[in-house]
């Protein structure tokens, strides 16, 4: 992952263009593996890995990053349509219908927060030095989404010239 996420920030270096990162999880994963088992939890995730990748440009790279997170990189995408594709992605995994056992309908959601990696920024080359000193600051937005879920906010500050 971090390999793509290094040569995404590369180009957008290079392009001096924006990338966006849309960092997700499912929402009640672990009720769902208490209640249904691991099987009916990996096929939940196997669903929505399968709309946010219905979901999302040829080019961007969506990625299963640890148990029920996934991370959405938004080639050549600024904040306001990383915000815009946040939302669609809320909404299309809202409209999921899972069934994990024959007759019964489960609600999936997924809660996501979003950033936008500014063209204007040095964006540093070494994804391994950014993944071992990130300054990241999560704030939960007080909206809820439609499925109830909150929208969080994440906030990158990378090194400038």
């Amino acid at each position: 992952m971090f390999m793509h996420l290094t040569r995404e920030l590369a180009r957008a270096n290079r392009l001096k263009t924006e990338v966006s990162l849309l960092v997700m999880d499912l929402d009640n994963f672990k009720e769902i593996n208490d209640t249904y088992g691991h099987h009916v939890g990996d096929r939940a995730l196997r669903e929505v890995a399968a709309v946010l990748r219905t979901g999302i440009r040829p080019h961007d790279i969506c990625i299963r990053y640890a148990g029920d997170e996934f991370i959405v990189v938004l080639s050549g995408c600024g904040g306001e349509e990383a915000e815009r594709k946040r939302l669609e992605l809320q909404r299309a995994v809202d409209e999921l219908r899972f069934e994990p056992r024959p007759g019964k309908l489960l609600p999936l959601a997924i809660s996501v927060g979003a950033a936008d990696l500014p063209a204007r920024r040095r964006i540093l080359r070494n994804a391994a030095r950014y993944r071992r000193q990130p300054d990241v600051s999560r704030q939960d937005a007080p909206q809820a989404s439609k499925s109830g879920c909150r929208e969080t906010t994440l906030t990158l500050s990378l090194a400038t010239d």
